[in-house]
């Protein structure tokens, strides 16, 4: 079996299955003989993901190269510009975790993980858009599949809910911006879903003692993502299914993606 999918996206909310069945998936296909790379939500050095990304201005990156000038030269080479707006990546880099002054100051300019966001809504999606259009433009001639986990809707969408009191209108509007620079890969997306997302955070929350999970805020929270998320797929340009994940039946969900990615 040889996918004609270059690129497959997994989402659902917390505790679905994303990432069991995400890497079930990869490695079949794996076993099918493709050439395919699997990508979870927090992976180090990942094709889209901006998550461990300092945000700069210019006038700050440049003050960030005169006061580490040791350094200067590995900033300069890792950093991403655009438009005048820098992009560092920080995690995992050796030279920047041996100096405390320094990783603490990029962490500090987290552009995602973070509650106190250092870009402006216009300069988040603008970067976030762009750096998926480069991931599309240099994975357009390689034999490579992508499988991403979380990285299409979840991280994007938490974000612009919490951080940027983003509205529907505006989050649409985003996802619609990158999903139409991906049709080359001809994409599908895969949404695992439980009906009761109530019912599904009380588990969560229970088997990986995260109470936070079952608090009637992020039930809220999330009831209301899955609503918007549902929303979106219907409208994406390429293909996109919903399974549910009601029974937890890593076996039967996973030959139906096999069947969908074929």
């Amino acid at each position: 079996m040889r996918t004609k999918h270059r690129l497959i996206l997994i989402e659902g909310l917390c505790g679905t299955g994303k990432t069991t069945l995400a890497e079930r998936l990869n490695d079949y296909l794996m076993q099918q003989g493709q050439r395919s790379r699997l990508y979870d939500e927090g992976a180090e050095q990942h094709p889209v993901s901006l998550n461990g990304h300092a945000f700069y201005r210019e006038a700050a990156y440049l003050n960030l190269l005169s006061r580490f000038s040791s350094l200067s030269p590995v900033i300069h080479s890792l950093a991403m510009e655009d438009n005048q707006k820098y992009l560092i990546p920080y995690r995992g880099i050796t030279e920047f975790r041996e100096v405390n002054e320094l990783y603490e100051e990029l962490s500090s300019n987290e552009l995602c993980w973070t509650n106190t966001p250092r870009a402006t809504f216009a300069e988040f999606t603008s970067l976030i858009q762009r750096h998926w259009g480069r991931f599309a433009d240099a994975s357009m001639d390689s034999e490579d599949i992508y499988v991403l986990e979380a990285v299409f809707l979840q991280h994007q969408i938490h974000d612009l809910l919490k951080h940027y009191q983003a509205d529907s209108q505006q989050i649409q509007a985003h996802i619609q911006a990158i999903a139409s620079q991906l049709t080359g890969l001809n994409p599908i997306l895969i949404y695992l879903s439980q009906p009761d997302v109530r019912k599904q955070q009380l588990w969560i929350s229970d088997i990986r003692d995260k109470p936070h999970f079952a608090t009637e805020a992020n039930i809220a929270f999330m009831e209301r993502r899955k609503a918007l998320e549902s929303t979106i797929i219907a409208s994406l340009p390429f293909p996109a299914f919903i399974i549910e994940n009601t029974a937890l039946e890593w076996d039967s969900v996973l030959h139906e993606m096999i069947d969908l990615v074929r």
